[in-house]
């Protein structure tokens, strides 16, 4: 005989693989939506570099996840492709900033709004009820999209 808990982890598991694979199958198709001729990487970058900067190459590849050199590759394509501006830091002349370029905003607002029209009109396919529970469950969808507390 299985108790309360069994079940309920049981259930939490297969929900948490359920959604899991719909979130990643929902953001490969809105990511193929972009239209922005970058890199999923190049293209996180400069969103980075867009709610930061100016900032600095070693902030951008920490916020990224991604290892120094990795990100200088990533910057030296923004910057042939003229998405972001370097400048030299003020107050340490050793440091580089990186800045999201007029281009460079362009092109992510263009992305953002091609996503969101293709989002639409996917939305608009659904039915009305299904409308209802979409919205309660982005309110749960945000809670967990938080960052977490530390320990």
């Amino acid at each position: 005989m299985t108790d309360g808990s069994t079940i309920e982890s049981v259930v939490t598991a297969g929900l948490a693989s359920r959604l899991r694979l719909a979130i990643a199958r929902l953001h490969r198709q809105l990511r193929q939506q972009s239209g922005t001729g970058l890199t999923l990487s190049q293209q996180s970058a400069l969103a980075t570099i867009e709610m930061h900067g100016p900032i600095s190459l070693s902030e951008v590849a920490a916020i990224e996840q991604v290892a120094p050199p990795t990100v200088t590759k990533i910057l030296g394509k923004l910057e042939e492709d003229g998405l972001v501006d370097r400048s030299v830091d003020p107050l340490d002349g050793r440091v580089t900033l990186v800045s999201c370029s007029r281009e460079g905003r362009r092109r992510l607002e263009e992305s953002r709004s091609r996503r969101a029209a293709w989002l639409a009109v996917r939305l608009a396919e659904l039915a009305p009820d299904e409308l209802e529970r979409l919205l309660a469950a982005t309110d749960v969808l945000e809670v967990l999209a938080r960052p977490e507390e530390p320990r």
